[in-house]
């Protein structure tokens, strides 16, 4: 199975480059790879962590969120896209990297799986063996230790609507600047 990974907590404008970069991506994990989306970084950001490219698809480095001298450095060099947090990959792919870097984490989320139960529409874990399962972050776990990672550049109007702030940039104002949400909510800036 061919696996799309992305956060809930993100906006993407512009679905036809978004589609045509995971276009891209599918051609390269079809082939093996794990594909990380790398946004075209808009301004310094020291909100994000950066994927250093390397020739083509490659991924030379991921690097830590930075402080603002050295992302205005990163932006300015075209070097560098903001690592989105969106994934691609086969599941067969992913679970023999997982295997080879983090055996321990692979097997606790084995045990999740097979201790759980049906639950109408859902599958439910086994809480306590879920619970034993290392902390870890996909990028820590595997992408920044194996030799299989690739990077697709993504230009699309992407935001993570982390904070406020970038929920009320991503959203129609009115004249006054305000943004007004009728979705069960009203907010308004």
């Amino acid at each position: 199975a061919l696996m799309l990974v992305m956060p809930a907590d993100h906006v993407i404008r512009d679905t036809a480059k978004f589609h045509a970069a995971v276009k891209e991506g599918s051609a390269l994990a079809e082939k093996g790879r794990l594909v990380t989306f790398g946004i075209v970084p808009t301004a310094p950001e020291t909100g994000y962590g950066y994927i250093k490219r390397g020739k083509g698809n490659e991924v030379e480095a991921f690097v830590e969120k930075p402080d603002a001298g050295t992302a205005a450095q990163y932006v300015a060099s075209g070097e560098y896209l903001w690592n989105s947090g969106m994934f691609m990959m086969l599941a067969s792919v992913w679970l023999d990297e997982l295997n080879r870097f983090h055996p321990a984490m692979l097997e606790a989320c084995k045990l999740a799986h097979e201790g759980g139960q049906r639950d109408a529409d859902f599958y439910r874990v086994d809480r306590q063996a879920f619970g034993s399962c290392q902390s870890n972050s996909i990028d820590y776990a595997v992408m920044e230790e194996t030799g299989r990672a690739a990077v697709v550049a993504l230009d699309a109007g992407w935001s993570d609507i982390g904070a406020w702030s970038s929920l009320w940039e991503a959203s129609t104002r009115d004249a006054q600047g305000n943004v007004l949400s009728l979705t069960g909510r009203t907010v308004v800036w």
